[in-house]
């Protein structure tokens, strides 16, 4: 690397952005550190003193070694505003009779009459307490995340968050090599998740999927498969995150409305107060191919005005014959302290995807037995293909009236279109004949766009003597849609040999886009204003109420055409008045590293798509969801180590069932009749985890989660893909001695049985149906896939990591469906070889 002395005309990241407009090529940059007394932008919570600096130097982006025994039982006030580093630790420490100094490796504790820092650093035993930029994790090489804000608005630690949370941090992504959502969701402890076509995934939890996102505990946004009905085909790349926070069971008071399952918050990276400098390159089995680069630092105004840039590319094929993908992204921030109290936040992304094959599913016999087709078997065209364009832009203001108050407003707009021109196949395969499967086709176009809007006060003041909070905000979620498809490619109904698909080709239809069918308007509308009181109701007791009221509106129409005539097949304007959703949460501290909670939570959920009779159907009132959650947290050696065990028990009632009054009608995605709202449904069971650093240089993340759930109306199972048992556990360790240049680490994952049962149509050559509910009913037996990683640290600057999955090449579905369609394979034996760098 080649090193400029003197000082630079621009700052990294403006030189970085200048090279890259001018199409230059980048390959490195050094980059003085930040300069001795520049202030800095804090936040840091009230309590206890060693969490505190530890708070402090993770939003430095600094290294400080202590021993957390010498600060027990010490407290403090906190840090808002903008300070010298220094300042801020001293005004941290004031009264403590501890000081802090600077070493050779960072800063140390030490008492106020001391030898001097350099020295004690080679005395005792210190532990390091952070590095990062806010409550971001990265940097920081653990699994155990600082503050978090799904369910709570406001920085709170997962000991005082009385619901089940789980956090995929920064180091985690990077050692298991996870580059979106969908990967972060199948590492996530109490979470399975299910693909609902070649590319999008649903996630569940405790036999409830998840349909909510948060970005930065912002407005709620509807995921892709939220309702069925918003075709957002956008899937998020890790690139431009942080870390990503799960909260299982009911979470309305933030989230909006939706199934019990949970909510996801993704946080965002965000500037750094120092400069660095990150590079990435992957290489895996089936070409798969990745590359990352990110920028940040300082940009002017003393350290004010801070960026960055993160670039991401993925290019790689699949186990499965004629699929691969082509993934660019972009991501910008900039953060600017306006002043000492204002801090404005500006940020851009943009990604592409290009999709060739539009199917990784295969069917089994029409009886449900497995056809036992290779692992690699494509059911699609290689003409075939999926065009997906996104871009997202936000803004936000912080604003700190003054030590105890602070204002948060902020703005999102995500949208996506795309483009599909599909080749995939129905029915089952005769166990006599094996026959029966045809080929199908359609293109189609789709639009999403969703402008997310919050604003939030958040604030502690004192009463009786005790420490209370204090969160009121209001949010508007507006969605619009819109989806077009065609009747079937020219072409379509020809057999197709499941055994050997090349032998029945399906040669390449002209473009077309003669739409017959039309989703317009498909449009969403939230407002929300929600409350929540943390009450300190003696020194360790904490109770929390919360309520959330709510209008919702959804109105959509579909469209069918016949020759040049367009009819309407159904038209729905669901609007439900102001609804309330409470909370309400008790947490007790045991002593300085044990809580005991429980909570109360609900959430509602639209019907839309279903209609009471009589034809043409009328809005069915919303299901409602109940969670109980208790159980026991730990926050251990000091924060290092997060665990949880709860007991949860969740009710859903009004669910939508036949109305057997009336004939059926069914419209796809769109208003079908006739329903009636009186089921209820029931899902209990446990969650245990683990989360953070065990031993030193030992990491881990697991969690074990049984789960009852039943449709006590049908007296059938509510969700038999949800497994009984599921357990999730990853850990690294970083060998000692002579050996410390290398990590090694390993996970399994094993679930329970899982069956399917139900009907399915059978479809003629020209695509109507020719047979309707056909029964199918098959399982799938419990299975164990394992995987490891080796990592060597070439030097200070560059890591060389080697990951391996499903090490024992096990052969099982992701995901079962019907008989038709809808089984897809998880993933053989692959590898990844990944480089990075770091300046």
């Amino acid at each position: 690397m080649r090193r400029f002395t003197g000082r630079p005309v621009l700052s990294p990241l403006a030189l970085c952005v200048q090279l890259a407009c001018s199409g230059l090529l980048l390959t490195a940059v050094a980059v003085p550190a930040m300069a001795q007394g520049q202030q800095q932008r804090f936040d840091v919570p009230a309590g206890a003193l060693s969490t505190a600096l530890n708070r402090l130097a993770q939003q430095a982006g600094v290294a400080l070694a202590f021993d957390p025994a010498d600060l027990a039982g010490r407290n403090t006030a906190g840090l808002q505003g903008s300070f010298v580093l220094e300042d801020g630790f001293a005004r941290l420490l004031e009264g403590s009779g501890y000081r802090i100094a600077q070493g050779d490796n960072g800063y140390v504790l030490l008492p106020q009459a001391a030898v001097p820092a350099a020295q004690v650093l080679e005395l005792g035993v210190t532990t390091v307490a952070g590095q990062g930029m806010g409550e971001s994790t990265e940097n920081t090489g653990s699994y155990a995340p600082g503050l978090i804000s799904v369910g709570s608005k406001s920085p709170t630690s997962l000991r005082e968050t009385p619901q089940s949370v789980s956090v995929i941090t920064r180091q985690l992504i990077e050692d298991q090599q996870l580059t979106d959502i969908n990967e972060a969701m199948k590492a996530t402890p109490g979470v399975i998740t299910q693909s609902t076509t070649f590319r999008i995934q649903d996630f569940i939890s405790r036999g409830f999927s998840i349909q909510n996102l948060q970005i930065d505990g912002a407005a709620p946004q509807a995921l892709g498969t939220a309702m069925g009905s918003f075709y957002s085909s956008n899937i998020f790349d890790l690139a431009e995150f942080d870390h990503v926070e799960v909260l299982r069971g009911s979470g309305a008071l933030f989230g909006g409305s939706g199934d019990p399952g949970g909510i996801i918050n993704m946080v965002r990276k965000r500037p750094m107060s120092e400069n660095q400098l990150k590079l990435s390159l992957s290489a895996g089995s089936w070409d798969n191919y990745r590359q990352e680069l990110d920028i940040t630092g300082p940009m002017g105004w003393d350290g004010r005005l801070r960026g960055r840039l993160v670039v991401a590319n993925t290019d790689r094929q699949y186990f499965i014959d004629k699929r691969s993908t082509e993934k660019p992204l972009v991501y910008g921030v900039m953060e600017a302290d306006v002043s000492d109290d204002t801090m404005l936040t500006f940020g851009v992304r943009y990604n592409k995807s290009h999709e060739n094959g539009t199917n990784a599913a295969v069917p089994r016999y029409s009886n449900g037995t497995d056809l036992g087709l290779p692992r690699h078997t494509g059911l699609t065209q290689s003409w075939a293909f999926t065009d997906t364009t996104a871009r997202e832009y936000f803004a936000k203001v912080d604003h700190r009236f003054n030590d105890d108050w602070k204002l948060n407003l902020s703005y999102t707009n995500i949208w996506d279109v795309s483009w599909f021109k599909t080749a995939s196949t129905l029915n089952a395969v005769d166990p006599i004949s094996g026959s029966g499967v045809t080929w199908y086709g359609t293109q189609s176009r789709q639009e999403n766009e969703q402008h997310l809007y919050d604003v939030n006060l958040a604030g502690n003041f004192q009463a009786f003597g005790l420490d209370h909070q204090l969160i009121l905000g209001a949010d508007y979620q507006r969605i619009d849609s819109r989806w077009l498809g065609t009747a079937p490619h020219p072409g379509f109904g020809g057999p197709v040999n499941v055994f050997d698909p090349d032998a029945t080709p399906w040669p390449e239809p002209a473009n077309h886009t003669d739409y017959s069918r039309d989703y317009n308007p498909n449009a969403q509308r939230q407002y929300g204003l929600y409350s929540s009181l943390r009450l300190q109701l003696a020194e360790p007791l904490h109770l929390i109420l919360g309520a959330r009221a709510q209008r919702y509106h959804f109105e959509q129409m579909y469209q069918t055409r016949t020759g040049e005539q367009w009819n309407v097949a159904s038209q729905v304007d669901q609007r439900i008045g102001t609804k309330l959703t409470p909370f309400g949460g008790v947490v007790y501290d045991l002593d300085d590293q044990w809580s005991a909670y429980a909570s109360y939570s609900q959430i509602y959920k639209p019907q839309a798509n279903k209609l009471a009779g009589p034809q043409p159907g009328s809005p069915l009132q919303p299901m409602t969801g109940k969670t109980y959650e208790t159980g026991l947290k730990g926050e251990l050696f000091d924060g290092a180590l997060n665990t949880n065990i709860a007991l949860y028990y969740t009710t859903r009632e009004n669910e939508a069932v036949r109305d057997p009054r009336f004939t059926s009608a069914n419209n796809l995605f769109a208003g079908s009749c006739c329903y009636l709202d009186n089921g209820e449904v029931v899902s209990k069971g446990i969650d245990i985890e683990a989360s953070g650093e065990l031993l030193p240089d030992w990491m881990l993340i697991g969690g074990y989660t049984f789960n009852l759930n039943r449709n006590r109306s049908a007296n059938t199972s509510l969700s038999t893909v949800m497994p009984k048992h599921l357990f999730k556990l990853y850990t690294t360790y970083r060998l000692p001695g002579v050996l410390q240049d290398f990590k090694v680490g390993g996970g399994v994952q094993v679930q329970s049985a899982t069956y399917v049962s139900g009907t399915t149509n059978r479809f003629n050559g020209d695509g109507s149906i020719a047979e309707r509910d056909v029964p199918f009913d098959f399982t799938q037996g419990g299975y164990a896939t394992w995987s490891a990683l080796v990592e060597y640290k070439v030097d200070e600057h560059w890591d060389l990591t080697l990951n391996g999955n499903n090490l024992f090449d096990k052969k099982y579905y992701q995901t079962v469906g019907t008989s038709t369609y809808g089984n897809y394979y998880g993933d053989p034996r692959n590898f990844m070889l990944t480089l990075r760098g770091t300046y």
